[in-house]
């Protein structure tokens, strides 16, 4: 795997998480530059007070390589919205909102993780179910090896919130 392929991967990333911040500022919310946390994991875009003296919740972005005109219906070969490796350290302290962005059409969708006490409940899966059975083809692709998907979470279709109702409940969750 050479870096610049692996840093393109990540570019990717990066600018979804740009572009969200800059749309979320363009909506009044006092949002902060990508966090890293005591456990490694990174917050990509936290959420603060208008006097910026705390922080309120973070924000999870997703980068969709995939053409979505419609994010109810998923691309072929997609079982649900990947938003999480299972066994990520993230969940410790998980998002209040997630946000897939698609930079091939700009469209941009959400989900609410569910809260305890049924975090992550039965309305999301887990897919796959063990590491090293289902092959990664766009990072295996990109990388010149072969790449496996690690268990994450999935949010099925039916989950899945619009823009605009993303960002009222995050406003919602901003003014509190």
């Amino acid at each position: 795997m050479s870096l610049s392929d692996w840093e393109k991967l990540l570019s990717e990333g990066k600018h979804a998480v740009e572009i969200v911040r800059i749309g979320l500022r363009n909506r009044g919310i006092n949002v902060g530059e990508s966090i890293i946390t005591e456990f490694g994991t990174d917050e990509d875009i936290p959420v603060y007070s208008t006097d910026n003296q705390r922080k309120l919740f973070w924000i999870s972005v997703k980068s969709v390589p995939s053409r979505v005109e419609d994010p109810r219906v998923l691309p072929v070969g997609y079982r649900g919205w990947m938003c999480g490796e299972v066994e990520s350290k993230q969940w410790f302290n998980p998002p209040s909102a997630i946000i897939w962005y698609c930079s091939a059409t700009r469209l941009a969708w959400g989900a609410i993780p569910p809260t305890p006490p049924n975090r992550l409940s039965t309305r999301w899966f887990i897919f796959p179910e063990r590491w090293g059975k289902v092959i990664d083809k766009r990072k295996t692709n990109q990388l010149n090896h072969k790449v496996y998907l690690y268990p994450s979470w999935l949010v099925p279709p039916e989950s899945i919130i619009s823009k605009e109702e993303i960002i009222a409940y995050i406003q919602q969750l901003a003014q509190q």
